[in-house]
This record gives C-alpha cells, sequence and structure tokens, in this order.
C-alpha cells in the first residue's frame, strides 16, 4: 500500500513538474512541487520525500561556512567543566531591564518545554534562582529534570516516523553524530526533545573558546530552524532565514542567552511536531 502511494504521488508529481514547465508565470511564483513539500514530508517523511522532489533549496547552506563540529567529552571524570573562562561578552542592562529579560526567559522556556504557562509561584522560584547568579542553562536542566517532566516522559506520546526522520537529520548535521531511525523506536516525544536540547549544550560547550565557531553552527542551526518550521515563531528575529542575520546576533549576547535560544528553539520546533 505504501508503495503505491509513493508511486501515484511520483506520477503526481511528474506531472506537476510538466505542468511547471509549460508556465511562464511559474517564475515569479512559488514552485507548486515546493507547495506540496509539507505534505508529502508530513506523509512520506524527509528521506522519500527529497527522493522524489530533491532537496528544499531555500534552506540556507553556504551563507555562513559550518564550522568544524567539536568532539564532546563523554569521560565523566574529566574536571574540563571547572576550566570555563569567563564570558568574553557581559550585556551592561539595569537591574529593571535583567528582571525583565529573565522573566521572558523564564515564561518562554517553561512553554516550550512543558507545553503549559507557568504559575506565579513557579515565575518566582526560578527569577530568585537568576537573581541570584544562577545561570538560564541550569534553570532549564532544573526543569526537565524534576519529577514533572519525568511523568511527561511517561505519557503515550511516540516519536512519529517524522520526527524520527528530523532527527536522524539534525544529530548529523549539527552534531556530526550519525545515528539511525530505529534508535526512536517506541521513544516519548519527551524523552527525545531532552536529549536533543541536552546534546545541543554540550555541543555548545565543546566549542570552548572558539566563539566564532559557535555563533557560525548556532546561526546555520537558527536558519535551518526558521525555514523548516516557519509557522510556529512569533519572535521576528527567529523568523530570520538568514544564518548572517542569526550571527549577528549571536555575536552581541552572552553564550547563556545563545544556549536559552538553543533549548527554546529546539523544544520548540519538535513541540510542532508532537
Amino acid at each position: 500500500m505504501r508503495l503505491a502511494a509513493i508511486f501515484i504521488l511520483a506520477l503526481s508529481i511528474h506531472l506537476a513538474f510538466a505542468q511547471e514547465a509549460k508556465s511562464q508565470t511559474a517564475a515569479h511564483e512559488k514552485s507548486l512541487i515546493e507547495k506540496m513539500r509539507p505534505q508529502l514530508m508530513s506523509i512520506l517523511g524527509e528521506e522519500w520525500t527529497v527522493k522524489l522532489i530533491g532537496v528544499d533549496k531555500s534552506i540556507p547552506v553556504d551563507e555562513v561556512p559550518m564550522p568544524k563540529i567539536p568532539k564532546v567529552e563523554d569521560d565523566a571524570k574529566s574536571v574540563a567543566i571547572y576550566d570555563k573562562k569567563a564570558d568574553k561578552i557581559v550585556l551592561k542592562l539595569t537591574p529593571e531591564q535583567d528582571q525583565k529579560y529573565n522573566y521572558a526567559y523564564i515564561k518562554e522556556v517553561y512553554e516550550a518545554t512543558r507545553q503549559t504557562k507557568p504559575n506565579d509561584d513557579e515565575i518566582g522560584k526560578m527569577m530568585n534562582v537568576l537573581a541570584q547568579g544562577g545561570t538560564r542553562e541550569g534553570v532549564y536542566r532544573s526543569m526537565v529534570l524534576d519529577s514533572v517532566y519525568g511523568g511527561m516522559e511517561n505519557w503515550d506520546k511516540p516519536v512519529k516516523s517524522v520526527t524520527a526522520d528530523f532527527a536522524v537529520y539534525f544529530y548529523g548535521k549539527y552534531f556530526d553524530k550519525k545515528i539511525v531511525k530505529k534508535s526512536f523506536e517506541g521513544m516519548s516525544i519527551y524523552t527525545l526533545k531532552r536529549l536533543v536540547a541536552e546534546k545541543a549544550l554540550e555541543v555548545a560547550d565543546a566549542f570552548g573558546d572558539d566563539r566564532d565557531g559557535l555563533e557560525r553552527w548556532y546561526a546555520i542551526m537558527s536558519a535551518d530552524l526558521a525555514t523548516r518550521f516557519p509557522q510556529i515563531w512569533t519572535n521576528a528575529t527567529r523568523r530570520k532565514t538568514s544564518a548572517l542575520e542569526h550571527k549577528t546576533w549571536a555575536s552581541k549576547v552572552p553564550v547563556q542567552h545563545i544556549k536559552s535560544e538553543l533549548v527554546i528553539k529546539i523544544h520548540s520546533a519538535l513541540n510542532s511536531m508532537i
């Protein structure tokens, strides 16, 4: 049945290509084939969609060169985490501005992670942590390692086939890690969200003093996610499909801000595939 559906789709696409070739106005309109891409992705997954209609050429690939993905240190005895140098960039904010940005981050990361709004007590506790010198990364980790999120991972929300395809692609491109689709069979989508975000934070740390490499890696990922999931971003900066614009932003903020965007974007993208 699946092969028959693929054959019918392939035939339809072939006819669509022929129709576009005859059209004199097609060059000025969004390709009919590209309009079909989201539907094909949801039915067939990324691998078969690319086989049928090719790669999505609208996704930025050469605007910013991809850096070499650093190797993540897996040695449990490593003390490298204690050798981190102070951030090169420190934002000069008034206490009021700092509080405003912390409040916005807490709401966004809570909603992206748990898909619900935090109550006043929860916001107050996390605001207090940040006010006392805690990090945005630390706030995020406390949310995905507690019993509430642990309970969510036990919900009956398995990873879909199309989501597994995306995860295979994401691991390969941004973590330089080959992983087979079968690895995600039976896994909870909430577990996958946590694992992907955790790996992204590890890779970000692994860049070490290579700030330019971190910015380029983050920028390419951000442009990719903006292009693949245009409907989910309400923030104007997150909607940008230009890797150069994302790199410009990343070059002006502390690493903790880059990390906070990583977890929000990864969770939000995967939320849209539940």
